[in-house]
């Protein structure tokens, strides 16, 4: 799929997910250039736009053009700070916005939400340079499933998975994030979602999974049984062979779909500065 209209091309990354967006993404686009990011996160489920200084206004915008912004509800407490805007902000320093600087595990978005985020739009304002790490992966669940044991699948149909909340309980972020993260003391309710699910928009079936699934409904007098499962789908979704790896520039941006990719960051020199915005796309309950 290589898809051209009048002011935006879109190009297949060779990688199990990932499209390279081509265009000046700052510019006013038309309808039909809109549709042809669409078409492509649909697809390819990560859209790369490369080294375009983008503002905090304009990524909003852009990521209205794939749903809503994700407003968080008070008693349940995500990622960011208790007086942050609509847009969060990423970095190893404190002083600019949420603490961010240890690695990252594969993981879903907000999966411990009624209504985890669809996706997110990630703008690198100042990164380190590459040969410092810090890359970022995305990988394919639609592949994943597809090429699961099929006794493994059958042992996880109809399961449900419970994500761990970081900033709820007493956890503190389990070391992710930093002092200024909004934290709750109390523990907040599980919210269940299938590891199989179904795409809302293309009628896929992917795996819906990530480090952070610790529990699973049905398994209270199964702990074996459910140590084993979720062993084996760590072991098996964390393979290279369903990444893309993207090496950061200085006004990257990603765009990507939290209900079939997982994602993670490797460690990176913390004698650089590194400054990332985001905006989160609200999403609906998984089926």
């Amino acid at each position: 799929m290589t898809a051209t209209t009048r002011a935006i091309s879109v190009t297949p990354i060779d990688a199990p997910v990932g499209a390279e967006v081509h265009g000046d993404i700052t510019a006013e686009l038309s309808g039909g250039d809109i549709w042809t990011l669409l078409e492509a996160f649909r697809e390819r489920h990560v859209l790369v736009i490369k080294e375009q200084p983008v503002t905090d206004n304009r990524l909003l915008e852009i990521a209205s053009w794939f749903g809503p912004q994700f407003v968080p509800q008070d008693d349940i407490p995500v990622l960011g700070t208790d007086d942050q805007g609509a847009v969060t902000i990423l970095s190893n320093r404190d002083e600019l916005g949420v603490g961010s600087r240890v690695p990252l595990p594969m993981h879903s978005d907000f999966q411990f939400l009624p209504q985890p985020l669809k996706g997110a739009a990630l703008h690198a304002v100042t990164v380190p340079p590459v040969s410092a790490g810090g890359n970022t992966s995305w990988s394919n669940l639609h592949m994943a499933l597809e090429e699961l044991d099929p006794k493994l699948r059958a042992r996880i149909e109809g399961v449900e998975g419970i994500g761990i909340n970081p900033y709820a309980g007493g956890g503190k972020g389990h070391g992710f994030t930093g002092d200024n993260q909004k934290y709750i003391p109390q523990a907040v309710p599980d919210f269940p979602h299938r590891l199989i699910r179904t795409h809302p928009e293309t009628g896929r079936q992917t795996l819906y999974f990530s480090l952070f699934i610790h529990k699973l409904v049905g398994f209270e007098d199964r702990a074996q049984d459910e140590a084993d499962i979720l062993g084996a789908l760590r072991e098996f979704c964390d393979q290279d062979r369903f990444y893309y790896e993207h090496e950061w520039s200085a006004g990257d941006t990603i765009i990507w779909d939290n209900r079939c990719t997982n994602h993670k960051r490797a460690a990176f020199d913390q004698s650089f500065e590194r400054e990332m915005h985001r905006v989160q796309i609200a999403g609906t309950k998984p089926f």
